[in-house]
């Protein structure tokens, strides 16, 4: 089989990489807290979006040193611990290659729309990278979800533990444990058009499904 591209190919890969480009201005990701409500991320702001909410994370669960939290949760108070803090989790503590991940896809992107048109092997390993870090930035953020729920979780378990004696430490655990399902981070409708976007040009990359079409035709005729 012969390795130039098809006009249909090229077409297919440039239209699909640009849609995953385009998505950098749509909303990538969803982060939810008590009192703001949702909030929309797109590719510009999701850096100091997710470095601003693991700071308040780790502020709210007792390992942040840098201001009081935007997520009101009790702290632990040193006297009163009921049990030693978790460690916070590697998800929370690598936040930062989430903006990574959705950078590498969209230079991906970009250069998989330049490699349709000069070159097939450029397209090809820029799509699969591409592809690859938009599926690490979805995992990440799945992951991180459940990592702070479960951090936040063990932090008013420990305050409420502490104060066993007091009346109204079920109603500050309840408020807490309320507060802490008001949190989320999940992946946005963006990211996902943008990983399956890239996913489809590089299966067209790889298979050349059309190429092969092609030239069963040709060889019919």
């Amino acid at each position: 089989m012969g390795k130039g591209w098809t006009t249909p190919e090229r077409l297919i890969v440039a239209l699909l990489a640009a849609i995953a480009a385009s998505t950098f201005f749509f909303p990538l990701l969803s982060i939810r807290v008590p009192i703001a409500g949702d909030q929309d991320v797109t590719g510009y702001d999701t850096a100091s979006r997710i470095r601003q909410l693991t700071r308040e994370v780790r502020s709210a669960s007792g390992h942040g040193d840098d201001g009081k939290p935007s997520i009101r949760l009790p702290r632990t108070s040193p006297r009163r611990n009921s049990g030693a803090a978790r460690a916070m989790p590697a998800s929370v503590r690598l936040s930062w290659l989430i903006p990574v991940f959705v950078v590498g896809a969209f230079g991906c992107a970009l250069l998989t729309v330049l490699g349709s048109l000069v070159s097939l092997p450029v397209a090809r390993i820029a799509s699969t990278l591409g592809t690859a870090c938009g599926v690490l930035a979805l995992l990440h953020l799945t992951v991180m979800n459940s990592d702070i729920h479960s951090v936040l979780n063990d932090s008013v378990q420990r305050w409420a533990g502490g104060r066993k004696g007091n009346p109204l430490a079920g109603l500050a655990q309840t408020l807490g444990s309320a507060l802490v399902g008001g949190v989320s981070l999940t992946p946005g409708a963006g990211l996902y058009v943008l990983a399956v976007s890239l996913g489809l040009a590089a299966l067209v990359t790889h298979s050349r499904l059309l190429s092969r079409i092609h030239l069963a035709d040709r060889s019919r005729s």
